[in-house]
């Protein structure tokens, strides 16, 4: 019995959820995105917080880009995190090019959220958008993001809006299943958790906050591996309102290692069990209960990996001693992959809107199923020990991993006739090797820009800018296309992609012959003619597909009420005007005394343009959780 509920629950769980997901977001996409762009009578100061370890070799064109957003009142901060490389001096030369631009050159390694925190006490602005290093905001997201922050209809109550990352590295098939799954999962995930009215988790390579809500749920927490999830929660239990804006896109970079792509998932997990360990007491008030629904999914999706390991292992085990048939397995996974491409289908439909090459990339989506669930199984359970235990360090970052992109650019910028510009040198940074393809796109950047490479030379002689639409101008060496992206083509060896493709195809047959056969059985079944049997697709299987479709449409249409419901009630129940009182924007006295730094920090934070910080000035034990609960039992 236990091990049918077991079954049960691991076949039916991505099912009914993905269907969740799926008509959630159609109804998210109905109600907000169809619409035009809200026209923004005012336009508030925005502070652009970037922390920033080991990102010399890209920072130059990402900030290129970011000083070129269609927003007129806004700043970037720069926060060196303790490089090893020479990213302090390159955001220091940053700051003097541009006059949007300040830096904050951190000498220890104190992790993102410490980062942050300094970049906070410095901004001077009330809303704050989280950029990561090696990611640029789409032209207009600036915009999307403060309308929510700005709107007659409880405007005041939004603490933090997440924008659409955007995947630019395609070329390998690790960087297109990751653009498949931010397209079909992460971004129908965060529409339908919308509609019920809480979204688990902002995403930290792009969103905006309100200032006074970051004070008011205590910031960041920087023991926490994933600040973004810990801060969505300890905003939502203090009433803040977290949304989502599909529109607001933001162009990054993924990793294109496994080893890369299992530190990111690893820490993301790590980070989704801290806030079912730290957060259980939302149970404890009833008027955090919008927030049961999303704990408890959180909840489920660890249990599921769980139980997927273990009836998978049970299941091989009674397959080699007998006591089972396997078959019955394979086409009930199958079953599941139609589940999980209909969500695909569904997902590209809403996302091509925004990403024109979205559909190029599609083909690549069956491996997410046979791959994805796989690795993101271990990668869950290999995540329980660090989450359980208390960390008593700040949660530092390590270099992040660039993959192979690097390489596109460097034949991109071939052809813009640079090459000569280009030192042949192998370069080695103070503590870290950099490759001579990084360090040749970090030296065309500077190159390009004007700025003084090599021993010394200006190389300004070549003509390297051209007119834009708007007038404007900007270097081609450097030149992202802001609007739709650039897509890194990879030099991936003919061999490896040969048998990428083979394999695709291969996958995409056997899932076509197996629907084929589905189909005519199906078929075959309700007009009364015998059935066409084939290994596994028999007539037991096919009339166990035709009940599996039918409890799936019940559950569809349970669901769908579900969320209508749902929606209505959090409008008319939560939607109301002026129902809370706000205080006024945060002032520089209020951060002063918050922090309580050395009047000199403060000082060069709040006014200068390059700061240097010797060494953390952020209080022990703010931002860390358990640190802060033992100081206020005393």
């Amino acid at each position: 019995m236990p091990l049918h509920l077991m079954e049960t629950f691991v076949f039916w769980y991505p099912a009914v959820m993905a269907m969740m997901w799926v008509f959630g977001s159609l109804l998210f996409y109905l109600n907000n995105e169809r619409k035009g762009p809200d026209i923004l009578e005012s336009f508030p100061f925005v502070s652009i917080l970037m922390p920033a370890h080991n990102e010399s070799t890209i920072l130059y064109p990402v900030i290129e880009e970011m000083t070129q957003l269609n927003y007129p009142n806004y700043e970037i901060i720069i926060i060196n995190d303790g490089s090893s490389d020479d990213t302090a001096e390159v955001i220091k030369d940053l700051a003097r090019k541009y006059p949007i631009v300040r830096a904050i050159d951190l000498k220890p390694n104190c992790g993102k959220a410490n980062a942050l925190y300094l970049g906070t006490i410095a901004s001077k602005g009330e809303i704050l958008v989280g950029v990561d290093a090696d990611s640029y905001l789409d032209k207009n997201a600036l915009r999307y993001l403060v309308s929510h922050f700005v709107k007659e209809n409880n405007g005041e109550r939004v603490g933090a809006v997440t924008g659409n990352p955007r995947v630019r590295n395609r070329g390998t098939l690790l960087g297109k299943l990751q653009l498949c799954e931010y397209a079909s999962i992460i971004s129908l995930i965060k529409r339908t958790q919308r509609v019920l009215g809480k979204v688990m988790t902002v995403s930290g390579v792009c969103v905006a906050y309100r200032k006074r809500a970051l004070m008011d749920c205590g910031f960041w927490d920087r023991d926490m591996m994933t600040e973004d999830i810990a801060v969505t929660w300890k905003l939502e239990k203090k009433f803040w309102d977290v949304r989502y804006e599909p529109r607001a896109l933001c162009w990054m970079l993924v990793p294109e290692t496994v080893k890369g792509l299992w530190r990111q998932r690893k820490r993301w997990s790590e980070g989704g069990l801290e806030v079912i360990f730290r957060h259980y007491d939302i149970f404890r008030s009833w008027r955090r209960r919008r927030m049961m629904p999303i704990y408890f999914e959180q909840v489920c999706s660890f249990t599921w990996s769980v139980c997927w390991l273990i009836l998978t292992v049970i299941l091989i085990y009674m397959e080699i001693t007998g006591k089972t048939v396997f078959t019955e397995y394979i086409w009930k996974s199958q079953f599941l992959s139609f589940v999980c491409l209909f969500q695909f289908i569904v997902a590209m439909f809403i996302e091509s809107k925004y990403d024109r090459d979205v559909l190029k990339n599609s083909w690549s989506v069956i491996w997410y199923p046979l791959f994805y669930w796989y690795i993101n199984v271990f990668i869950a359970l290999a995540a329980v020990v660090r989450a359980i235990l208390p960390n008593k360090k700040l949660a530092t970052w390590k270099s992040p991993d660039r993959g192979i992109t690097q390489l596109a650019k460097e034949a991109e910028i071939k052809e813009n006739g640079l090459q000569d510009m280009i030192s042949d040198e192998p370069v080695v940074t103070d503590n870290k090797e950099i490759s001579e393809d990084e360090f040749r796109i970090g030296r065309l950047a500077q190159a390009a820009s004007g700025q003084t490479v090599g021993d010394g030379e200006e190389l300004v002689s070549a003509d390297l800018s051209f007119p834009l639409v708007d007038g404007s101008e900007r270097h081609p060496a450097i030149d992202y296309k802001i609007e739709h992206h650039i897509e890194y083509e990879n030099k991936q060896k003919p061999w490896k992609r040969l048998i990428e493709v083979c394999l695709t195809v291969i996958s995409w047959i056997y899932i076509v012959v197996y629907w084929l056969f589905m189909i005519q059985g199906i078929f075959c079944d309700m007009i009364g003619r015998p059935v066409r049997e084939f290994w596994i697709y028999t007539y037991d299987s096919i009339h166990q597909t035709e009940i599996y479709f039918s409890i799936l449409a019940n559950v569809i249409l349970v669901e769908i009420l579900v969320l209508i419901l749902w929606k209505e009630y959090n409008y008319r129940r939560f939607g109301r005007l002026r129902r809370r009182h706000f205080k006024p924007d945060v002032s520089e006295a209020e951060i002063d005394e918050y922090f309580d730094l050395p009047a000199d920090i403060s000082y060069a934070l709040h006014n200068n343009k390059i700061i240097e910080v010797p060494v953390n000035p952020i209080p022990e034990g703010m931002g860390q959780g358990r640190k802060q609960k033992k100081r206020k039992k005393r």
